[in-house]
């Protein structure tokens, strides 16, 4: 490193120092030095500034680029959704609107053939037009009275009466609305009811059985189980028809 000599004291020291060490006098090469070295500091700082700022606006951009993706790829999928959402709603609305139909015109070609059986007790037509469509006919006006007549028709002329046959006598007496539905003897003739009940407690009186021991059967199942035991109804049944 070179020496200087200092114009004031006389000292010598390196030429790098901005300020004779002895006498404090300005070194006008150390100076310049020291000046132009903080520049470059400066200048260096400001680069790293720069370099930082530039990492730093890149990492914002890919930032805000995977939000925007991110966005854009949720907005596809909810309207993906969406219209597959609206595509089952419209396919199911119209399956609806299409058996709605079918409903109306099986309704308009079979009413008529489903009175004119009940008027005629043409209970086979019945059935048949029941496994067509049970939909309609269960909700039929005269269904209710079908299926009275029907279980009477079943019970009054079998020749082979058995156990099970008297679980359905009981029933028919004392619980018709197991046969005909929930509500279902709202829309039945009581006194065409009344009738076939007659008629089914004096066949049965001809069994052995008297009304009040009927009641006394049915009331003690439902008492003891909630429901009529057939395989229970055996004895009971021997002891009517063998008294």
């Amino acid at each position: 490193m070179k020496q200087v000599t200092c114009k004031n004291c006389g000292a010598v020291f390196s030429e790098s120092l901005e300020k004779c060490p002895y006498c404090g006098t300005m070194n006008k090469k150390g100076a310049y030095r020291k000046f132009r070295q903080k520049i470059s500091d400066m200048i260096d700082a400001m680069l790293g500034l720069k370099e930082e700022a530039h990492r730093s606006v890149s990492k914002m951009i890919f930032i805000s680029l995977l939000r925007g993706i991110v966005l854009i790829a949720a907005v596809v999928l909810l309207a993906f959704l969406f219209s597959r959402f609206a595509n089952v709603n419209y396919y199911n609305d119209r399956e609806y609107d299409e058996e709605a139909l079918e409903t109306i015109l099986w309704e308009d070609e079979n009413l008529e053939k489903l009175d004119e059986a009940y008027a005629n007790e043409d209970f086979k037509t019945i059935e048949k037009l029941y496994y067509e469509n049970s939909r309609v006919v269960s909700h039929w006006a005269h269904y209710p009275s079908y299926t009275l007549k029907k279980q009477f028709k079943m019970l009054t002329e079998d020749d082979k009466f058995d156990h099970y046959d008297l679980d359905d006598a009981l029933y028919f007496l004392f619980y018709p609305e197991s046969i005909t539905g929930f509500n279902g003897m709202a829309r039945v003739d009581r006194e065409e009811y009344e009738l076939m009940r007659g008629s089914l407690l004096t066949m049965l009186n001809q069994k052995g059985f008297s009304e009040a021991k009927l009641e006394e059967i049915y009331r003690k199942h439902c008492d003891e189980y909630g429901y009529i035991r057939s395989s229970d109804l055996e004895e009971y049944f021997k002891e009517g028809t063998n008294g």
